[in-house]
């Protein structure tokens, strides 16, 4: 129960702004390993409960991809693979997220999934 009290705490933090067309909601993670990874996501025509389409950047790749509501979960299409970013609920040092890539292009399809620790969304 007090895991789903911080993350919501921490979510309820993003100014309601960030979320409008033309916000830009910043996620910097590391994964298991320490490598960093950074996701922006650009909301680009949301409903009233902040679901719809958003542009999602990963380093120099911007790509469209669909938002489920505050807490996503956020899926893009990277290179053919489809990608999904999911929170998992908090950690000692930030939000425990998932990033699930699932690749159709390979016989038989593979899928690999990252945990990753996220600071408070800017």
């Amino acid at each position: 129960m007090a895991r789903q009290a911080l993350v919501a705490l921490a979510f309820s933090l993003i100014p309601l702004a960030a979320w409008a067309e033309g916000g830009v909601i910043t996620y910097a993670c590391t994964d298991d390993t320490g490598h960093p990874m950074t996701f922006d996501i650009a909301p680009q025509a949301l409903d009233a409960r902040r679901a719809g389409h958003v542009e999602v950047t990963v380093g120099d790749a911007a790509m469209s991809g669909t938002m489920a509501g505050d807490l996503g979960p956020w899926s893009w299409n990277d290179g053919g693979a489809v990608t999904t970013l999911l929170v998992d609920g908090a950690s000692e040092t930030g939000i425990a997220m998932l990033l699930h890539v699932l690749d159709t292009g390979t016989t038989p399809p593979t899928s690999t999934l990252t945990h990753l620790t996220c600071e408070a969304p800017a």
